[in-house]
Order: structure tokens, then C-alpha cells, then sequence
């Protein structure tokens, strides 16, 4: 796999938002998407959340797996890993 396939797959991956606008329902060739109510998480895809973080029109929200904890967790692991 290259670089651009792999882009293309992790930008379909879905995340959670929170919106500062709001609006109905968007219907689009890839699914429906919404309705977003300002101050409500929503889950959409990455490519959708990069465009309207861009555009200042939400905030993610980081993934369960970013969390200092874990991540402190998994830092842990790996340097206790005879693979390391």
C-alpha cells in the first residue's frame, strides 16, 4: 500500500466532533451525515472533521486511545517488551 491509499482509508475513519453550529441532516453519495447541534458530539468521518475544523466550525474530540493514561500505559509496555 502507498501513502495516498493509506490516506485514503484513515480519512474514512469515523470520529467524534463537537460542533459549534447547527443544522439538519446532510445527505450525501457516501451516507447521511448529522443532524449537528451546536455543543453535541457527533460522529462523522475524518475527511468531514479536518474540513470543518479547518473552517472553525467544530472541535475534536481526541479518541480514547489518546488519552495521557494510555498512552502512558502503552510507553510502559513497550519498553518492558523483549522487542524493544
Amino acid at each position: 500500500m502507498d501513502s495516498s491509499e493509506i490516506e485514503f482509508l484513515a480519512e474514512r475513519e469515523i470520529v467524534q466532533v463537537i460542533p459549534n453550529f447547527s443544522q439538519e441532516k446532510m445527505y450525501l453519495i457516501s451516507g447521511d451525515l448529522g443532524p449537528f447541534s451546536a455543543g453535541l458530539p457527533v460522529s462523522i468521518p475524518l475527511w468531514l472533521a479536518v474540513n470543518l475544523k479547518q473552517r472553525q466550525k467544530c472541535r475534536m474530540v481526541p479518541p480514547d486511545w489518546m488519552e495521557i493514561d494510555v498512552l502512558k500505559k502503552k510507553a510502559r509496555g513497550g519498553r518492558q517488551s523483549i522487542f524493544y
